[in-house]
């Protein structure tokens, strides 16, 4: 197909920079051709603005042209014919064919475009009458009804079997049973459906670091024309979008996780009521199912999305209006959306990709912040986990398989077995290595170890590579691949969270050896507790004789014991993800300390390149783009061509400043007016004498320069004490006589509106008469701060 040239003008919101159309133009330029691009835009230049205009302009010219191309293709093979005095009759069958397949190929990529435009149009055309009709209500009640469906029939199983005589467990118990698991393929014919599915149109994921800076670009959309018409949907987790004040209110982010998949399932359990202090006290009944998790409202909000741009803050707003999940409600819309913001984490680490749905073949990646990137790759994928987890998933895990031994199927029994075996060989290498001299293991991949330092119980380290990590510890004949695929189909992680969550709330763990020979730990109580309530009786922790008790806590005092809540399962899923790495990328590092929580297993991630692979094969094209992104070769080596990117597919970009340098003289001030030196270390900047001489300097200052002034200090907490000083001397008056004084607000949410009543003080005072000449503004050292000024003041 013909290659789209970039347009005349972009439709910038303001007349744009020469520096701010050259972004812009060669943005467009690299991702027509599929380039992977190294964008470099200093603070203040409007690069956030230069991304979307030229990202969407591109997007929407080349979904007109890549659509006009396909036509032409498709009219000029129907118009052809055949050329029946060809001599090579053969060589022209052979041809006509292929050309042939080909334009099938292009009809059916039109008939998708088509497709995806119509259900758009049919958006946009019951854009009014989009809110809940009695019809769906009807249907809600219906799935409300077949959800719980599986419960009814379980509670009659149950039924039957009392008056069996069979054993039974409560229904809550039944929900942590694992399901039988029968073989190790069954996600096959579940992934080709997944395969079949229409992925949706083109799309730009966009990515930063924090959720405010995705916030702040979504605003910066909906100010230019794109944020009439584009689709865009932002993502975060289920802690920043959940509106359930019942799970919301749980804090951390496993256990709103947790119950958030518990509530799916439709189960009516209790849930633990938690106190103003954190902890939690009696358990209450729950409802059945999540209020907001309905399938109808969730779509009309999905369609709602698509229609409107919304920020994270405005998404919670329209779910809470409409009673529906903003998480889920922002997923259902990735299909259709044709930008897609959301965090660094969620598009670069591969499992939470796939699980938000997220395909990237075909589309476009942009990484803004992106100075940081090789960093946050290798932090993404590093993997630390303590002893005190290892002992609790293995306390969780071990009391669960004898409990429902009986009742799991031996395939279950087989990998819990072997998820046991791997969780033992970490706490017993952990355990061991303290008594173990092994300063003479620095080969074979084992590099430096202090035995003398374990011996003074002084933390110190030991770094293994992969293969060996996994020899030491005897766990390689396991199947690691088979281990990862079972816990995350049988959900295992959840379901021994639960099951903590049911019996204590968390679970006590204990050095492996000393629980075995412990008869009063609470191991032990815990057990015969679980007895207890399967035999009908509620036996609680009061019912313990005082001198058991006593005796317990004494061995919790002296052992080191800790709690553990959530489900450190699922860490050490991610360490034996990690573990499936390539040997040269990473390296396993074990800290023994003096305690549980200082000893500790970590994966460092050591070839983030290798983590990057799959965005530079599937994606046409990623832009990486920041302040400051030299040495620009180190992203070209170590990041795209390490990744096994063609070097003709790099491209780079850098641009100057929108302030031209003969307006800038850069000045080191040592002293002030009265020869007093400007020491502003961390031991002199609180002295008295400094903050007098700096007072007369910005006196002085404010008294010579017209217009705005801007006071960087390195803290909030500096630049109150500089301030309270400043009122207390006098300084503040003197300030004040010549110019308006601001200070930077805390709270984000408040800088806009403090800077722009600078700016606008600063543009009155102008040609003011009465010897104001401006305002001076207290500011802290920050991004935000430095992008505020230039966005409100340079313009």
């Amino acid at each position: 197909m013909t290659e789209l040239h970039p347009p005349i003008e972009f439709p910038f919101p303001f007349p744009a920079y020469d520096i701010q159309k050259d972004f812009m133009e060669n943005l467009f330029k690299a991702l027509e051709k599929g380039h992977l691009g190294i964008f470099e835009s200093p603070t203040g230049t409007g690069k956030s603005l230069s991304l979307i205009c030229g990202a969407l302009t591109w997007l929407r010219e080349h979904n007109k042209h890549h659509k006009s191309e396909l036509q032409r293709r498709i009219k000029e093979f129907e118009e052809s014919g055949t050329d029946d005095n060809d001599p090579d009759w053969f060589s022209a069958a052979t041809k006509k064919r292929e050309e042939r397949e080909e334009v099938m190929k292009h009809k059916e990529e039109l008939r998708i475009l088509e497709k995806q435009e119509e259900r758009v149009s049919s958006l946009k055309s019951r854009r009014k009458v989009i809110k809940t009709s009695y019809v769906q209500k009807v249907d809600d009640e219906f799935d409300e009804l077949f959800r719980d469906l599986h419960e009814v029939r379980e509670n009659v199983r149950r039924e039957l079997n009392s008056i069996g005589g069979a054993d039974t467990l409560s229904s809550e118990e039944h929900a942590l049973l694992l399901d039988d698991y029968e073989s190790d393929s069954e996600e096959t014919s579940f992934q080709n459906k997944e395969e079949e599915r229409d992925d949706g149109c083109l799309k730009i994921y966009y990515c930063s670091r924090t959720h405010s800076q995705l916030s702040q670009f979504v605003r910066e959309v909906q100010k230019t024309i794109f944020g009439e018409d584009a689709r865009v949907v932002s993502l975060a987790s289920r802690q920043n979008l959940c509106i359930n004040e019942t799970v919301n209110r749980l804090g951390s982010l496993s256990l709103i996780n947790d119950r958030c998949l518990e509530l799916q399932k439709g189960k009516s359990g209790k849930a633990s009521k938690l106190e103003s202090d954190g902890t939690t006290s009696k358990k209450k009944k729950t409802t059945s199912g999540c209020p907001y998790y309905k399938q109808t409202a969730l779509e009309n909000l999905a369609d709602n999305l698509l229609l409107e741009v919304q920020d994270i803050e405005q998404m919670m707003t329209l779910g809470a209006k409409t009673k529906s999940c903003p998480y889920y409600g922002g997923r259902y819309a990735i299909q259709d959306a044709q930008l897609v913001v959301l965090p660094y984490n969620t598009l670069l680490h591969k499992s939470t990709r796939e699980a938000c749905q997220i395909k990237l073949k075909g589309n476009v990646v942009i990484i803004d912040e992106g100075h940081n990137l090789l960093e946050t790759i290798a932090n993404i994928h590093s993997v630390f986990v303590c002893k005190s987890q290892f002992m609790g998933a293995h306390s969780q895990l071990r009391q669960y398989m004898q409990r429902y031994e009986k009742r799991l199927s031996p395939r279950n029994l087989l990998y819990i077995k072997q998820i046991l075996f791997f969780i033992n060989a970490q706490i017993k290498l952990l355990s061991e290595i303290k008594s173990e001299t092994i300063s003479n293991r620095n080969t074979n991949g084992v590099i430096g170890h202090n035995a003398a330092a374990v011996g003074n119980k002084i933390p110190s380290s030991t770094m293994y590579a992969v293969h060996t990590f996994m020899s030491t510890t005897l766990t390689d004949n396991l199947n690691i691949f088979k281990l990862i695929q079972y816990i995350e189909k049988s959900k295992i992680a959840h379901k021994l969270h639960s099951f903590s969550q049911k019996f204590e709330g968390s679970v006590k763990i204990h050095d492996v050896k000393k629980a075995a020979a412990s008869t009063s730990s609470s191991t032990s109580a815990f057990l015969t507790k679980m007895a207890n309530q399967r035999d009908g009786q509620h036996t609680a922790k009061e019912n313990v004789s005082p001198s058991e008790q006593e005796k317990t806590t004494k061995n919790e005092e002296h052992s080191d014991d800790d709690i553990v809540s959530g489900s450190p399962l699922l860490l050490i899923t991610e360490l034996l993800r990690a573990l499936l790495h390539s040997t040269d990328d990473g390296r396993i590092v074990v800290t023994v300390g003096m305690t549980n929580k200082t000893s500790s297993i970590k994966y460092l991630l050591l070839n983030p390149a290798s983590q990057f692979h799959d965005l530079v094969k599937e994606c046409r094209s990623i832009i990486v783009a920041g302040g400051t992104m030299r040495p620009m070769s180190e992203f070209r080596s170590q990041l795209f061509l390490s990744a096994g990117a063609d070097p003709s597919r790099v491209c780079e970009f850098t641009c100057g400043h929108v302030v031209p340098g003969n307006q800038i003289m850069p000045v080191a001030l040592s002293m002030g007016p009265t020869n007093v030196t400007l020491d502003f270390t961390y031991q002199n900047r609180g002295s008295t004498i400094i903050l007098q001489e700096l007072g007369r300097v910005l006196v002085n200052i404010c008294t010579i320069v017209p217009s705005g002034i801007v006071c960087f200090l390195p803290s909030y907490d500096y630049e109150q004490k500089v301030f309270a000083h400043f009122l207390q001397t006098g300084v503040i008056d003197k300030l004040s006589s010549k110019k308006r004084v601001f200070r930077e607000p805390k709270k984000s949410s408040q800088l806009d509106a403090v800077l722009s009543d600078y700016a606008k003080t600063i543009r009155q005072t102008a040609s003011n008469t009465t010897g104001m000449t401006g305002a001076i503004l207290f500011s802290v050292v920050g991004e935000t701060s430095l992008r505020g000024v230039f966005r409100f003041v340079c313009p």
